[in-house]
């Protein structure tokens, strides 16, 4: 390897995110024997070192919030599905709304032809001409007591076919037999399925239609075992979406997995999150989890090298050597990086040229 006889230039003193941080320098000794450095630990003298200028500096020691990250996907809220099904045997002539489709509640998803529900409108026809005779006649109170018990109970049949209140008084009224029977949206949301088409024969029970209310989603997530001790049902979190990375919704921890996957040592928690109406299933989500405060020591987000998925540090040690130090780190605030692990706060690190030295440790120039 070719060595170059550069300066190195020191300065007094930067300010790095925010703060003042001392620059140090210090002389460059003559080469002398490094011992072996540990795993990921890669070391050199600082004579060996070629670079058009350097800085070191300590890092800040600051308290900030301890937050667990979170990384998954939204799903559906299945206590807010619903199954549209049949509650008698028929025919489905026509079907009105189709998969994606919005629907509000007691909007007409199908209309069911029944000979069933035929002779319940008549049976209610006759029991309400009962009724109304009767009225007329000024007959005893038993039989006008009997004969709107009657009417009664064919109104009630009609409610447990499916027909709304809104089809027996239409009934009623205008006297008028309908071959189909509505069957209407239980829930205002979206179809999310579709099981029939027009024209399918339906049997009592059957489901042709899902329907799912979107004004809240599950957002099932995944935390390493080291962390799961720490989460409690309640805890308030903020998601993000890589769609709308502008947008931040709201969530709470609804439920945690009472196992952990043994594939991947995580936990399965479940978080309920407000839908604005923008959300969608199956978006993937990242998401903080703040569960108290804790120590952490703050760098440039310069001075972090990343390399074959791991992070280091360059350590300036105090005889003038320098060592590529694995660390873990999360992003604090814009340039800013706060280093979890793997660093004490009176070790100084290259805050600058820091990739430079990087690849001469790591042999890669």
């Amino acid at each position: 390897m070719k060595r170059f006889l550069l300066p190195l230039v020191f300065l007094s003193g930067v300010g790095l995110g925010g703060w003042l941080m001392p620059w140090t320098s210090t002389p460059l000794p003559e080469p002398e024997a490094v011992s072996q450095p540990a795993h990921h630990e890669d070391a050199m003298s600082a004579d060996k070192v070629a670079a058009d200028f350097f800085v070191s500096a300590l890092p800040e020691q600051r308290e900030i919030e301890d937050v667990v990250p979170l990384m998954g996907r939204l799903a559906f809220n299945a206590e807010k599905t619903h199954l549209v099904s049949a509650r008698i045997a028929g025919r489905l002539d026509r079907i009105f709304a189709f998969e994606g489709a919005q629907v509000r509640q007691g909007q007409p998803l199908a209309a069911l032809y029944s000979p069933e529900y035929i002779s319940a409108q008549n049976e209610l026809l006759l029991a309400h001409n009962t009724w109304r005779t009767l009225q007329a006649s000024k007959a005893t109170q038993e039989l006008a007591q009997d004969a709107e018990s009657t009417l009664q109970s064919a109104r009630e049949r009609m409610r447990v076919m499916g027909a709304s209140e809104q089809d027996i008084a239409a009934l009623e009224q205008s006297r008028r037999i309908h071959e189909h029977l509505l069957l209407r949206a239980p829930i205002s949301g979206v179809v999310t399925q579709r099981n029939l088409d027009p024209g399918a024969f339906i049997n009592l029970g059957d489901s042709f239609m899902s329907l799912a209310d979107t004004s809240t989603l599950w957002f099932f997530g995944h935390v390493y075992e080291q962390d799961y001790q720490r989460i409690r049902q309640g805890q308030p979190l903020q998601l993000e979406v890589q769609a709308l990375p502008d947008k931040r919704y709201s969530a709470h921890v609804d439920i945690l997995s009472p196992t952990l996957d043994v594939e991947t040592n995580t936990l399965r928690i479940r978080c309920l999150v407000v839908n604005d109406g923008t959300l969608r299933p199956d978006l993937f989500a990242t998401a903080g989890l703040s569960v108290g405060k804790r120590q952490a020591l703050l760098v440039p987000m310069d001075a972090v090298v990343r390399s074959q998925q791991m992070d280091f540090l360059i350590v300036e040690t105090p005889d003038g050597h320098y060592r590529r130090r694995q660390v873990n780190v999360k992003p604090y605030s814009e340039g800013v990086a706060a280093v979890m692990e793997g660093l004490s706060a009176n070790e100084k690190i290259v805050v600058r040229g820091a990739t430079l030295l990087n690849q001469k440790l790591s042999g890669a120039i």
